[in-house]
């Protein structure tokens, strides 16, 4: 059960940054171009994927213990 609680809080969290990282305030500071792309493109899609491979890791970590009981 403690495990539960322990994955909840942290995909919380996850939201939490998701929403920081997405506020137009931080998304005001990057500007200009890296190697030709706009840099506010790559941010985007940098953090969106970044997001993803977090909730993918807290989601499957520890699943190893749950199937051995």
């Amino acid at each position: 059960m403690l495990r539960r609680t322990v994955r909840r809080d942290r995909m919380v969290g996850l939201f939490a940054a998701g929403v920081l990282l997405f506020n137009p305030p931080i998304l005001n500071l990057v500007g200009g171009t890296i190697f030709g792309w706009p840099a506010l493109y790559l941010y985007l899609f940098g953090v969106w994927t970044a997001l993803i491979v977090a909730a993918a890791f807290i989601l499957e970590s520890g699943n190893d213990n749950e199937e051995r009981r």
